[in-house]
């Protein structure tokens, strides 16, 4: 089985790369489409082998150990296939999961194309023991958003919007929950 490659990226197309190794030979591995790197680049990634009947083998490539163990976790839910953790894994970052999975937000999960609540929801109970990253955020963020779920804003609603009011350069708590609630009908 393979479990990792190196070498240089000769060819990019839709979420898969061509990998020319230093023994000569070429790899076409999937990969998350966040993370798919420039033609020329040297690099290393860790590889999940999955073979299917229809496919025989085909290699799935991450640059960090942990989205590799979170892909292998997610190919365990029942009704998760490799496209689908590979989806997940390229529309989402391992912060936003790990924050989806820390507080049991389903519909962070559930903006992720083709997952539904009930799949959602299997997805944050097998991810609950996996060694997700820490979630370093910015205090008065997350207290604004935590403030804005609370009076029944959603979390991304909330995320977005606090997101533009930084953008927009408010800082404090009260600013950003004010701004929020203010713009609120304008990104439904």
């Amino acid at each position: 089985m393979i479990s990792g490659l190196r070498g240089r990226v000769i060819k990019v197309r839709d979420g898969s790369v061509l990998i020319d190794t230093p023994s000569g030979i070429t790899f076409s591995v999937r990969m998350p489409l966040s993370h798919v790197p420039a033609e020329g680049e040297e690099i290393f990634l860790y590889v999940h082998t999955v073979f299917s009947q229809q496919t025989g083998f085909d290699l799935y490539g991450f640059r960090e150990e942990e989205e590799l163990e979170v892909f292998r976790t997610l190919l365990e839910v029942p009704g998760i296939g490799p496209s689908m953790a590979l989806r997940i894994l390229s529309e989402l970052t391992l912060k936003e999961l790990a924050m989806a999975v820390r507080t049991g937000n389903v519909s962070l999960l559930k903006r992720v194309r083709g997952l539904g609540t009930k799949k959602a929801e299997m997805v944050i109970f097998a991810l609950k023991d996996v060694a997700l990253p820490e979630i370093e955020e910015d205090t008065a963020i997350s207290e604004a958003i935590k403030a804005l779920t609370t009076l029944g804003m959603d979390y991304p609603q909330a995320r977005l919007l606090v997101t533009q009011a930084l953008k927009e350069g408010f800082q404090k708590v009260e600013d950003l929950i004010s701004y929020a609630l203010r713009h609120r009908s304008r990104s439904i």
